[in-house]
């Protein structure tokens, strides 16, 4: 179940919404319905593969501002076969009366907002977003606005290295045989096959220069002839 985490850990770029209002306004956060579909995805649908009960709701006054707040306890189950997990709980709040420069109003929307919330704070338990909550991505967790939201970079394959390596080597005039001499001389291989990911890196990053050394080698070579 471990490797759960690590699948869950990384929302994509669009799950990702900036804040417009607010004291968070310019931040972002992350689209609960990715959540949804992260764990749909991962467990099956809801009701099924995983489901959400509410176990607590309360309301707490806050008398210097006449707001009024609202925070919920949801447990959160997910399924491993034809077992369900012991509860993952998880806790939330909003408002239900709100205080802006509007003036002292209701949140219709504030005991919802409150187990979406909840709802969250349970699924980052078993790794969901946990990239943004561990100050990976920007997000109001890490103190960051969307504006300056990157994606994470997509790490070349091993095969995208040897193509640039390829391509680096016509670019030079250089043949396959050239670059074979390099590998045998780099890492003792010939093949491209045999090559590891670091080393492939490793090759596509300092290709020029090894293969600089190799022809200066071969040139001086060449003149003690």
């Amino acid at each position: 179940m471990k490797e759960i985490y690590g699948r869950l850990a990384t929302p994509p770029a669009d799950a990702i919404k900036k804040i417009d209002g607010g004291k968070l306004k310019g931040m972002s956060d992350i689209n609960p319905q990715w959540r949804y579909e992260a764990l749909t995805n991962e467990f099956g649908a809801c009701g099924y593969g995983w489901k959400v009960e509410i176990v607590n709701t309360f309301t707490e006054a806050v008398p210097a501002t006449q707001e009024l707040m609202i925070f919920v306890q949801v447990n959160l189950y997910i399924k491993d076969g034809d077992a369900w997990s012991e509860p993952i709980p998880g806790f939330g709040g909003d408002f239900l009366i709100v205080k802006d420069k509007n003036g002292i109003h209701g949140n219709d929307e504030g005991y919802k907002m409150a187990v979406t919330d909840a709802i969250g704070t349970a699924a980052k338990m078993i790794g969901v977003a946990a990239d943004v909550y561990r100050g990976r991505m920007d997000s109001k967790y890490s103190n960051r606005g969307a504006a300056a939201y990157q994606a994470p970079k997509k790490v070349p394959t091993k095969d995208e290295h040897l193509k640039a390596v390829a391509a680096e080597a016509k670019k030079q005039h250089l043949s396959g045989e050239d670059i074979k001499e390099v590998m045998r001389r780099k890492y003792g291989k010939s093949a491209s096959g045999e090559l590891t990911d670091a080393e492939a890196a490793d090759l596509a990053a300092n290709f020029i220069q090894y293969a600089v050394e190799f022809i200066d080698e071969q040139a001086k070579m060449m003149e003690g002839i």
